[in-house]
């Protein structure tokens, strides 16, 4: 596409089916796919830039609301190092007797762990307040960059990611004639 293009369509040829389009002004056309096919196709300067619309755009939104979102991912999450210590006589509720967690930086003396790597642990504390940075969530879900868009019912500003996969690649000559597609392109001239 030349600098004076605007992306305005993009349908496949034999059903008419249309694809979501977003032009963001210049730069190469990307495509958005899931696990069941096209989300989108959108013209940005760069990767992070397309991703980014496709966030905004493209990403279906959480059907979950907040209040299901706090109460499913509502806990901080903790990785713990466990290392054998034989002056350990009891256990507790993550280490077995011998056990204990590691001390950084004194386990650590030249830079390398001394002493005997057993297990990791993850400690899940329960905080209402941690959903949006616990690791669980930030999987499953993202944050539209730009705040709920017109499309979003719940208006929370959530998307669902693809858990089996999204992706964005270059979108190739190639492509467009494997998967039947033709674009609309329409000149600022």
């Amino acid at each position: 596409m030349k600098d004076n293009e605007t992306l305005t369509g993009a349908k496949y040829i034999g059903s008419g089916i249309e694809i979501p389009v977003y032009d963001d002004g210049y730069g190469p056309l990307w495509v958005s796919r899931n696990s069941i096919g096209l989300n989108g196709i959108v013209r940005a300067q760069t990767w992070e830039d397309a991703y980014s619309i496709c966030e905004d755009e493209f990403f279906p939104e959480a059907d979950e609301t907040v209040d299901q979102l706090i109460a499913e991912y509502g806990f901080k999450r903790e990785h713990r190092k466990v290392v054998k210590d034989l002056n350990v006589a009891t256990a507790s509720a993550y280490t077995s007797a011998g056990e204990r967690f590691e001390v950084y930086p004194d386990d650590y003396p030249d830079g390398k762990l001394v002493p005997e790597f057993v297990k990791w642990v993850t400690i899940e504390t329960p905080d209402p307040n941690a959903w949006t940075e616990n690791e669980l969530f930030c999987e499953a879900y993202g944050f539209r960059n730009n705040g709920p868009n017109e499309r979003d019912k719940l208006n929370h500003g959530i998307y669902s990611k693809d858990l089996n996969g999204d992706s964005l690649d270059p979108l190739t000559p190639e492509m467009l004639a494997d998967w039947g597609i033709e674009l609309t392109i329409t000149s600022d001239e």
